[in-house]
């Protein structure tokens, strides 16, 4: 990102709201230059409309400038360390069987925002990848040449990946993951589980026999 769209982020972050003429002051540039680079960070996503600053002065409104969600991804944060601690914490206050439960229940929380999927295998398949990119996953899809109702899932990296090396259990989010989205009647086999060594978490995945759509 451009320095000076960065430092502004970084002075609405500190001060949780701006004016185009603190902004001005803070970075010694003009208020046309500031708005323009608040344009463009509001284009992006990172910063909401402009409201009225109320204030019983008379003269022309001012208006204030805040950070949106989606600027959050932008600094530092620790989303392992947080996942990790409760996975430690489950580990250690639940036996095997609740731990299980729970990883289940947090694959089923996951497969529901990917909404309802087609039916046909292939277009199932690849709506699944998409889904999974979007979460974070880095993915790809082949089908089986010589078995039509056979597909294979490629995982090279894994938004789990760090989380992972601690807590080999969060590799069952995946493989659940695979089966919800396949669905029921399907057989989801996990053939390689490299992603997080450099190498690629393979999953194949067979519909049950009969024609295609």
């Amino acid at each position: 990102m451009q320095d000076t769209r960065q430092q502004i982020l970084e002075i609405m972050k500190r001060y949780g709201e701006v004016t185009v003429r603190k902004l001005s002051d803070e970075l010694g540039l003009t208020s046309v230059t500031v708005r323009h680079h608040l344009e463009i960070l509001r284009s992006e996503g990172y910063i909401s409309i402009p409201e009225v600053l109320r204030s019983n002065r008379p003269g022309r409104p001012r208006y204030v400038y805040h950070l949106t969600s989606t600027a959050a991804d932008l600094f530092p944060n620790n989303y392992s360390g947080l996942a990790s601690a409760l996975l430690g914490s489950i580990d250690e206050c639940v036996d095997p069987q609740q731990r299980e439960a729970l990883l289940s229940r947090a694959a089923a929380r996951i497969a529901t925002r990917a909404g309802d999927l087609p039916s046909n295998p292939a277009q199932r398949i690849e709506s699944v990848v998409t889904f999974m990119n979007q979460q974070g996953y880095v993915s790809r899809w082949e089908q089986d040449p010589k078995k039509a109702s056979r597909f294979t899932i490629y995982i090279s990296s894994c938004p789990y990946l760090h989380v992972s090396q601690t807590h080999s259990t969060t590799c069952q989010i995946d493989l659940q993951l695979c089966q919800l989205l396949a669905g029921p009647n399907v057989e989801v086999q996990r053939v390689a589980n490299e992603a997080k060594q450099g190498g690629l978490c393979v999953y194949v995945l067979d519909w049950p026999e009969g024609p295609l759509a």
